[in-house]
């Protein structure tokens, strides 16, 4: 298809409804262009296509396009703007710190107050600090008290438990534990004496006092005598007393040698075993406060100010790992 005045090259592609294809070629004034014809196979009408399309030739695509080396690469951020980023970085981190102990800390917040509040008031009551021993040295003093009994008190029920030595050691133990136990009672109700006789009958503090003291005397007693007849059957056994044995007739062996009453012996061990109780009544005394609460709240006040201090130490310690973080990217983004 040439034109008077203009010269063109054209490159012309049919295509025929079978597939083949056939090229033409034209020249014209401008020459160095290329193109294809080819029938569009439809239209936007979906009619079968009577024209032909005109199809850019591989030089005029590659002529369009932008080479790779040619390309803007993209631009770094600033280093105004990568500080900006490392400290919303830093700030989510440590808002993250906050939130992981920020509830405990409230929580013991809280209690330590309410706790300080209690403290203040018996405080200003009693005018004075609050006065006690350590749990560690009060608990294992008075279990070695009761062990100490074991062998006062062991060969008071040998009478019973001939055969079966580690049954009297038992029975000693639970005596003495027994013994030790009223020991702790009768210290607590003198050493809150004073405050209980202010506040409630003095009369009902004193009955009680009189029971558990009527209660150590009797089963101390008791040990004594019983321990008593051990020993004089073993150095003067009586006929009746021993046939009584043989015939495993404990308990009226018990009587033959218990009928006779204490005797210097008796006397001796009932002794060694109220001095016993008297130590556990002095330790209940002095290793208590005379206020029934003092002790309690002072411990827990005590205990929830450690509880609060590691918990602090703990929140301290992270956030300064956040800090020189941040200090470090901070230097590194200023070298």
């Amino acid at each position: 298809m040439d034109r008077p005045g203009r010269s063109r090259d054209w490159h012309f592609a049919l295509k025929l409804p079978h597939g083949s294809r056939k090229q033409f070629a034209g020249k014209g004034v401008n020459g160095g262009e290329s193109w294809d014809l080819s029938p569009m196979s439809t239209d936007t009408t979906g009619r079968s296509p009577s024209s032909l399309q005109v199809v850019p030739g591989q030089a005029e695509l590659k002529a369009t396009q932008i080479p790779d080396d040619e390309q803007l690469p993209a631009v770094p951020p600033s280093s105004s703007e990568q500080a900006q980023i490392l400290e919303r970085q830093f700030a989510r981190r440590m808002e993250a710190v906050d939130t992981r102990w920020s509830p405990r800390q409230s929580t013991l917040r809280d209690q330590l107050h309410h706790t300080n509040e209690i403290w203040d008031d018996i405080q200003a009551s009693e005018e004075r600090q609050p006065r006690y021993s350590s749990p560690w040295f009060y608990w294992p003093f008075m279990v070695a008290l009761a062990v100490a009994e074991v062998p006062i008190n062991r060969f008071s029920f040998e009478l019973f438990f001939q055969e079966s030595p580690a049954v009297a050691l038992l029975v000693s133990f639970l005596v003495g534990g027994l013994l030790v136990t009223l020991a702790h009672r009768l210290g607590m109700m003198m050493c809150r004496y004073g405050y209980n006789k202010k506040r409630k009958n003095w009369w009902g503090e004193v009955l009680q006092i009189v029971a558990v003291v009527l209660l150590i005397v009797a089963l101390a007693y008791g040990v004594s005598i019983l321990r008593q007849g051990y020993l004089a059957f073993i150095t003067q056994p009586e006929m009746g007393f021993g046939q009584a044995l043989e015939n495993q007739q404990y308990g009226g062996a018990a009587i033959m040698a218990l009928k006779g009453g204490l005797g210097l012996d008796g006397w001796i061990f009932l002794l060694i075993n109220l001095a016993v109780v008297a130590v556990g009544v002095s330790a209940a005394y002095f290793c208590h406060d005379p206020h029934p609460d003092f002790e309690r709240v002072d411990r827990k006040k005590h205990k929830l100010e450690k509880q609060a201090a590691k918990i602090h130490a703990k929140r301290a310690d992270e956030e300064a790992v956040e800090k020189r973080r941040f200090a470090n990217q901070m230097r590194r983004l200023g070298a």
